[in-house]
């Protein structure tokens, strides 16, 4: 708990330090625009050129297509958006709408700034065009409750060169074992060219799947939990299955930067010809495809076990939510841009601009989705019996905050060989069934 409590005052230290510096975005409502319409104000959690150019595009048109509503859109870099949303709770300056991951959701929630929508659907005129299952895994993070309407989401998969891919004679790894078998063999230090790319900062969904494929969970159907509700973690199978991939680094099969990458790394380092091979998910194709250019890369699915099973962390869909601005608040303009932003245009749009797999029904029906090549390789892997999906405890307020700071820093440990596997992975063990029974004790 010590841990918990050092993290959150570090989160309100980040916070103070902004509001220091005087960093104002805009936030709230306001009663009229300059052009006399009710202003909203939309926040995006993870912007890049790409989603800004087509949110920007799109909501010129919505703000231009009617004389009630004005939106007022700001992007935040994702590593920056949490400080800056909990800044605008704490001064009570949220926006009417914000874009949340599926990663963040809990966290916000148990704070109580977002909205529950359970009662205003009947004014979410696109809500019966979301997709169920996905409505579903929405409910789950919030006990049963909607807090947010879900878009789209990134599917977890390979990308590979073609020609490096070609020149070597080879296919993309179908199983764990070739994969270290072909970073091993093609591993040139001396011309800083390597088979693969290794992510070490917030490294979670690519190094959860690695270790639960390379278990096969251990038989718990995709579960952190056993059947006494303990993390099962602390299993050697999980340890043996660290090492095998943390040695990729001390073997020196990828290069020294690799302790220090995160996505942004990895992406540059595949788009510039360092690496032939990473696990990313669909969002960076925009990005590989300027790097690269089309056809000299393509997707695969993750890699397989010695048993043909694969497993990647379990759907985990962007979100759009109402912020909670209290019981007398009047939600109708938050409501019609829910309605907007998750409707078909706006959807389809953004899932082409950006590589996301839809969530609204009526765009898997859509030319482009039905003979997109990538968007048909991520509606296999759901009619696969050898594909599991990893069931992440985002219900859990702190999970967040876990795999971004305690899972980076103990990896980077593991890799760099200050601190052993097993060590590692009992004190995410016992960091998992403290924050869970926490959770439990709410209910």
């Amino acid at each position: 708990m010590k841990r918990n409590l050092l993290t959150k005052a570090a989160a309100l230290l980040a916070i103070l330090m902004v509001l220091a510096a005087g960093t104002v975005f805009a936030g709230g409502s306001s009663e009229k625009s300059a052009s006399g319409k009710q202003e909203l104000n939309f926040w995006y959690h993870s912007g890049d050129p790409e989603t800004d150019a087509f949110f920007e595009g799109f909501l010129a048109d919505l703000n231009a297509s009617q004389d009630q509503y004005e939106v007022v859109y700001t992007s935040f870099n994702f590593a920056d958006f949490q400080n800056q949303f909990q800044m605008a709770v704490m001064t009570d300056t949220m926006p009417d709408v914000v874009s949340l991951g599926f990663s963040n959701l809990a966290m916000f929630t148990a704070q109580d700034s977002i909205l529950a929508l359970d009662d205003y659907l009947d004014q979410i005129t696109t809500y019966e065009n979301i997709d169920e299952q996905l409505l579903q895994g929405m409910r789950k993070i919030g006990n049963g409750v909607l807090y947010g309407i879900p878009f789209a989401y990134n599917q977890e998969v390979a990308w590979y060169n073609t020609q490096r891919l070609a020149e070597w004679g080879i296919e993309a790894p179908k199983t764990q074992a070739e994969f270290l078998q072909y970073c091993e063999e093609f591993a040139d230090p001396a011309n800083s060219r390597y088979f693969a790319s290794m992510r070490c900062v917030r490294p979670y969904d690519s190094l959860i799947a690695w270790l639960w494929t390379w278990t096969d969970g251990l038989g718990y159907n995709g579960s952190w939990f056993d059947d006494e509700g303990k993390c099962i973690l602390r299993d050697p199978a999980f340890a043996e299955a660290l090492n095998a991939y943390a040695d990729i680094y001390k073997n020196g099969w990828v290069s020294g930067d690799s302790v220090n990458n995160n996505f942004d790394q990895i992406v540059a380092e595949f788009g510039s010809g360092v690496s032939a091979y990473i696990v990313h998910n669909s969002s960076s194709e925009t990005t590989h495809r300027l790097n690269l250019g089309e056809g000299n890369f393509a997707a695969a699915r993750v890699m397989a076990n010695d048993q043909g099973h694969y497993y990647a962390s379990g759907i985990q869909p962007n979100c759009y939510c109402v912020t909670n601005q209290g019981e007398d608040h009047d939600y109708t303009g938050a409501l019609w841009l829910i309605s907007q932003l998750s409707g078909q245009e706006c959807v389809s749009g953004i899932c082409q601009a950006v590589g996301r797999v839809p969530c609204n029904n009526l765009v898997t029906e859509e030319d482009w989705y039905q003979g997109d090549t990538e968007m048909m390789l991520y509606a296999s892997y759901l009619s696969d019996p050898n594909y599991h999906q990893i069931d992440n405890p985002y219900w859990i307020p702190e999970f967040s905050s876990f795999i971004t700071d305690e899972m980076t820093a103990d990896f980077q440990a593991v890799v760099m060989g200050e601190m052993d596997a097993q060590t590692c992975l009992n004190g995410w063990a016992d960091a998992i069934d403290e924050y869970q029974a926490a959770y439990e004790a709410t209910l």
